[in-house]
């Protein structure tokens, strides 16, 4: 009998849902700065943790895509 496993799928999967929300709060941020919601220094600031966020999310995620 043959067990298909596919939980490097699953968990890519899931990887990939957490990028789209860190895209989506970096699109939020943008359109609060925009509209001057928040000053330059915070939006610098936190645009600097969504950064560290994203490189460590793509290394996980190519982690995962040379198993």
């Amino acid at each position: 009998m043959i067990i298909k496993n596919d939980f490097f799928k699953e968990n890519n999967n899931y990887l990939m849902q957490e990028k789209e929300g860190l895209n989506k709060a970096i699109k939020k941020l943008d359109d609060r700065f925009k509209k001057e919601e928040i000053d330059r220094e915070k939006f610098l600031k936190q645009n600097q943790e969504f950064a560290k966020k994203q490189m460590e999310l793509n290394k996980r995620i190519e982690k995962l895509n040379r198993k």
